[in-house]
């Protein structure tokens, strides 16, 4: 009779093989060592588990390099990215490279909207490194938290979660919490050790879908930007192109009146003139004339000061287009929302003395309570202005990042390509620096008509971005991982 222990060992290292821990002859890439019993009955004094560690590791003794672990508790499990008992070993460079520590801090992300959503008990715990006291102090509370489990376990693991104990009598079920949590995590270690095909990658990808999320990133982006906005006053959304901003604003917008909004779009020859007002050539019955005109934000200050009683929104499109020292002049101080004692006064509008009461100068110390600006800005123009810390301090900054969309982001005559914007999105995240993250291209980049192949939007605007990024000196280390996608989507290669 199969007990249990054969049962959820063959079910761990099943699924080992199907996301590619298994080599095209047939070897498996790791080695599977268990310390427990067949009825998987912890006593808290032995060190009971069962752990999958590289394949160039001896069956037992002292072993070094990262492993998927987990040990059997009597209500719930513990499973874990661990450390060999003597250390890193070859795998240190592993550890180290950001792509493993964004793949698994993803995860923690995912388990945790998982648990939150689903109201299920489980706790998850990610530290790539130990560095800091505070990481250890944490997964000790964890380990006291679940102490009447009797798991002896290790103290220094890399990622932990404490699941309920899963229900083995004649095989395992798929759909249970334990099931969901180890496929993506072996999925998540096979990446990192760089096991898996084409086939097996969406597999992972398949392990990892498993939570079905049903929460839309774009309603909480609304809702995080408008409470941001809404204590703050000034924000800029930033991210890289097609993270949706244009699509945040106009959200944001609804909420206003539509003559209480004013729109404008800065580019490299916006000039103060443009943007606060200042004379231009008008051509009259009586020939060429000059004559003062106000921008967008001397227009939204008017508005505001006219309507205390409504709210007005100042909609600035790619802030960071522009020369901004030169455009905003002395309005920069404006944006001060300090309390100050002793603000300068500042005078905006044409200086003129005989000119009509609605358009006299106006003399103001700071923006009006009721008047709201958001900007947005691409992360991935990198030729474009700097933003100083001056006005960095003036504004809140809000980040979108690249997601999968579900159904209730997409209208009914869309298709989102789920596959496609994993392979991108894992590119990124494994070969990206800090910097090159910001320039992931954003879903709508994945978005079909419905039944429309996402072959030309391949072809025809993901190809070229992601040439330029190369030509630029951008995502250099990972010129093969793109070229492989095109070939494998497009059949053309990255290289010309």
């Amino acid at each position: 009779m199969t007990t249990p222990k054969e049962i959820l060992v063959d079910g761990l290292q099943e699924f080992a093989k199907k996301v590619g821990g298994k080599s095209r002859n047939g070897k498996e890439l790791f080695i599977t060592r268990t310390a427990v019993t067949d009825q998987l009955t912890p006593d808290g004094k032995q060190y009971t588990f069962i752990s999958l560690i590289r394949n160039d590791q001896q069956a037992s003794g002292p072993y070094s390099g990262i492993s998927l672990k987990v040990n059997p508790g009597i209500n719930h499990y513990r499973i874990s990215l661990d450390i060999g008992s003597e250390g890193f070993g070859d795998d240190y460079q592993l550890v180290a490279t950001p792509g493993t520590r964004r793949r698994f801090v993803e995860l923690q992300s995912v388990i945790n909207e998982y648990s939150k959503e689903n109201r299920k008990q489980i706790s998850c715990f990610c530290a790539l490194n130990f560095t800091d006291n505070s990481n250890k102090q944490q997964l000790k509370n964890l380990e006291k938290q679940f102490s009447d489990d009797n798991i002896n376990s290790h103290p220094q693991d890399l990622f932990v979660v404490y699941v309920d104990k899963p229900t083995i009598d004649n095989g395992i079920h798929e759909d249970e919490d334990f099931w969901k949590i180890y496929k993506a995590m072996v999925g998540t270690y096979s990446e990192i050790r760089n096991w898996p095909n084409k086939g097996e990658r969406s597999t992972i990808n398949k392990f990892k879908n498993a939570f079905n999320l049903q929460a839309s990133y774009s309603n909480e982006d609304l809702a995080q930007v408008k409470n941001l906005l809404s204590r703050e006053h000034y924000v800029v959304i930033q991210g890289a192109p097609g993270v949706g901003k244009t699509y945040l604003t106009s959200q944001l917008a609804q909420e206003y009146n539509p003559q209480n909004i004013i729109f404008t779009q800065f580019h490299a020859e916006t000039t103060y003139s443009d943007f606060i007002g200042g004379y231009k050539p008008v051509q009259l019955n009586t020939g060429l004339s000059y004559q003062y005109q106000e921008g967008p934000l001397l227009k939204a200050i008017r508005q505001s000061i006219a309507h205390p009683e409504n709210n007005v929104l100042l909609i600035i499109d790619e802030i960071n287009r522009a020369n901004l020292s030169n455009v905003l002049g002395e309005s920069f101080y404006l944006f001060e929302k300090s309390e100050l004692k002793n603000r300068s006064v500042i005078h905006l509008g044409e200086p003129a003395n005989d000119v009509d009461t609605a358009r006299k100068p106006l003399s103001v110390k700071q923006l009006p309570k009721n008047l709201y600006v958001v900007a947005t800005m691409n992360t991935a123009d990198r030729s474009l202005a700097v933003i100083d810390f001056a006005l960095r301090r003036r504004f809140a900054w809000y980040t979108i990042i690249p997601h999968k969309l579900v159904k209730s982001e997409l209208r009914n005559n869309e298709d989102f390509h789920s596959d496609e914007f994993d392979r991108i999105h894992d590119i990124f995240q494994e070969y990206a620096t800090s910097q090159e993250l910001m320039m992931e291209p954003g879903q709508s980049y994945f978005i079909t008509e419905k039944g429309q192949s996402i072959k030309e939007r391949i072809q025809y605007e993901l190809l070229p971005l992601i040439r330029e990024y190369l030509d630029n000196g951008y995502l250099a280390n990972a010129a093969d991982e793109f070229n492989q996608f095109f070939i494998d989507t497009i059949s053309t290669s990255i290289y010309l």
